[in-house]
């Protein structure tokens, strides 16, 4: 399996640490408000890794943090606390609010057929791992305190600025990195933030520097490193990550243990909404909800995310949802060729289903190339329905269908045979048909239409379909 890497800066064959296991991170959301078809586009990208992974033979120890604290609204440690802001905005403690966007979080993954991590962390929940990882910093040599909080002195760790090949002289100059006074360099950031003197925070506990909470960053390491070891197969995460966040945690990582932190790093792209990136100040970010209050099912926003590679970027549109919609509802069709396959002899479909699953999972493989991959599943689909399916090739024609479910999360199987009304009807009208009873055929089609079948006529006989 190939992925491009982030850390090379090329695309590499994955060779795990320990063979045909994979221990996977992945950058969850900071649990404050809703999640918007931005992030999902990253975490549906990231299970399609998850997915790939276990097409190619190796298992994945998968694990997603849920920042529910330290996740402050700048990434120069200024600023408020996210989860204290949407309490504010909503009336609620801190714990609230990120319990509740938690579970509609969950909620929605389970929608988009999203796997289930091994490991779903909470930062709330690892509090000690990370005050442990701050004071292993500390006894090395890596940190220093000023007036609101502890924090990584990156002039310590050489290599600070590779990973994103950052000039963080041209950055401080121009202004991009916020800077603190106190701090001895723009680019250190804060391993544990002090509460505000004369005030109580919902989410603060002792430490031994002082009452507080962790920053944003020490969490993901603290959690990565507790479940899957002091180096990484593979760290996941959105672009916008590589500049501050993921090379903060390499920086903190590697200075606790000496060992290199990850050694495959894949990042999604950015999405944008009518040229603009998807932010909350420009109000662009859709939710998952509203695009299902549409009446869009959301295996069409699953496929209409695999259309684009992970590493391009992306452009969301409801013009091009509209023809992902579409393209499922053909896909549906085709598949639904296995409840009624048509030809009891003749040339057999199954080498060609064999050589199309061989072909996608190549694509898969290969840097996750999912729009390939989706492309040869419309050319397998456009000849089936040239040639029909063979009773003969049925078998196979199941096993692909579970193959696209298991390897893109589209399950095509799920709407099912024709009920047993439906069925009466579709064969009461097969023996009009027969009969060359026009009248009673077209009837009957306005009955199955009206049980959402659709019906084509074709010179072996009817097709049903679901619209």
């Amino acid at each position: 399996m190939k992925l491009y890497n982030t850390l090379t800066r090329q695309t590499d064959t994955l060779q795990p640490i320990n063979p045909g296991t994979v221990s996977v991170y992945t950058c969850g959301p900071t649990v404050y408000d809703y999640a918007h078809i931005g992030h999902w586009y990253t975490y549906v990208r990231m299970d399609t890794l998850i997915r790939t992974l276990r097409l190619d033979g190796l298992a994945p120890n998968w694990v997603m943090n849920i920042t529910d604290v330290g996740h402050l609204v700048s990434d120069g440690d200024e600023g408020e606390d996210k989860l204290e802001k949407g309490a504010r905005r909503e009336g609620k403690t801190a714990w609230e609010v990120a319990e509740f966007y938690t579970d509609d979080f969950m909620a929605c993954m389970e929608l988009l057929t999203i796997s289930h991590p091994d490991h779903i962390t909470k930062a709330t929940d690892h509090i000690a791992e990370q005050i442990a990882l701050v004071q292993t910093l500390e006894s090395k040599g890596y940190t220093y305190t000023i007036d609101d909080g502890v924090y990584y002195d990156t002039s310590k760790f050489a290599g600070y600025a590779s990973f994103a090949r950052l000039d963080l002289d041209e950055q401080q100059a121009s202004g991009r990195v916020q800077v603190n006074t106190q701090k001895r360099q723009a680019s250190d950031f804060a391993l544990w933030k002090f509460s505000p003197k004369n005030a109580s925070r919902d989410m603060e506990w002792d430490s031994p520097w002082g009452k507080g909470f962790p920053g944003w960053h020490i969490e993901c390491s603290a959690m990565s490193m507790k479940y899957l070891g002091e180096t990484l197969d593979i760290h996941t995460g959105g672009i916008d990550h590589i500049t501050v966040h993921h090379t903060n945690e390499i920086a903190q990582s590697e200075a606790a243990t000496g060992k290199r932190f990850a050694n495959y790093w894949l990042h999604s792209n950015h999405v944008t909404v009518n040229g603009e990136k998807i932010s909350k100040s420009l109000g662009n970010g859709i939710r998952l909800q509203e695009i299902i209050d549409k009446g869009v099912p959301v295996q069409a926003v699953r496929l209409h995310i695999l259309e684009s590679h992970y590493r391009s970027q992306s452009r969301f549109s409801w013009e091009s949802l509209e023809a992902a919609h579409n393209r499922l509802k053909h896909w549906q069709a085709v598949a639904a060729l296995y409840w009624q396959s048509q030809r009891e002899e003749g040339e057999s479909l199954t080498d060609t289903i064999v050589d199309a699953t061989t072909n996608i999972t190549e694509q898969l493989t290969n840097d996750l190339s999912t729009p390939q991959a989706l492309s040869l599943v419309d050319d397998l689909f456009s000849t089936m329905e040239t040639k029909q399916l063979d009773h003969g090739s049925q078998s196979v024609y199941k096993d692909f269908l579970n193959f696209l479910d298991h390897a893109l999360g589209i399950n095509l199987l799920a709407q099912g045979d024709l009920d047993e009304e439906q069925l009466t009807i579709f064969q009461e009208r097969s023996i009009a048909r027969a009969n060359k009873d026009w009248e009673a055929s077209d009837l009957l089609r306005d009955h199955l239409l009206k049980r959402g079948i659709g019906v084509n006529d074709t010179s072996d006989g009817q097709i049903w379909y679901r619209i």
